[in-house]
């Protein structure tokens, strides 16, 4: 099937698209948009990834593990700190508001699909102390911005060891290596 079958029919070839392997996929994020005329984004992700930042999206946000497991951090108000095992074949939905980090280690591949941003809508990226759960930072913005902004924006968190550090505790939050996942945890 062509590439533009697939879209004229709606149809996408996952296992096509996960055959094609990492040079479909570049840059850090390592996802590729389906159906960018939807009002749903629906976005193919491969793992590892390499995070410790908290996202927090105006709406709900659903993960479909295609292969293998990854987990999904969430902090949620009295709950504190979850940690979520999506195993293949699960799904998994963070309420919107709810801060989520999905962690995905090599080899993985699934499907997050969320409703398109509209203007005007806000989100947020927050980091939390690993030693005392503080929260360091948080940054809004207009979601129209996050898009271009992510990368530099996490970037210049990481690079800076001042922004990184606690204010509660003085612990300063390492910088974040490709995910790998431990079960026994």
């Amino acid at each position: 099937m062509t590439e533009h079958a697939e879209e004229r029919d709606g149809i996408v070839s996952v296992d096509h698209l996960r055959k094609a392997g990492a040079e479909a996929f570049p840059g850090a994020l390592a996802a590729k948009t389906l159906y960018p005329d939807s009002q749903f984004e629906v976005v193919l992700v491969r793992g590892p990834n390499a995070r410790n930042d908290f996202h927090v999206n105006p709406y709900d946000e659903l993960f479909l593990q295609v292969e293998g497991t990854i987990r999904v951090d969430t902090r949620e108000p009295r709950a504190g700190l979850r940690r979520n095992l999506v195993h293949e074949g699960e799904l998994f939905v963070v309420p919107a508001g709810t801060a989520h980090s999905p962690l995905r280690p090599e080899g993985t591949w699934g499907l997050v699909v969320e409703i398109r941003r509209r203007p005007g809508d806000t989100e947020a990226v927050e980091w939390y102390c690993d030693r005392c759960d503080a929260l360091i930072e948080r940054m809004t913005m207009e979601s129209s911005q996050m898009i271009e902004s992510l990368m530099p924006l996490l970037n210049a968190f990481q690079d800076s060891a001042e922004r990184r550090t606690c204010r509660s505790c003085g612990t300063v939050l390492a910088k974040p290596g490709p995910f790998v996942l431990d079960e026994s945890a």
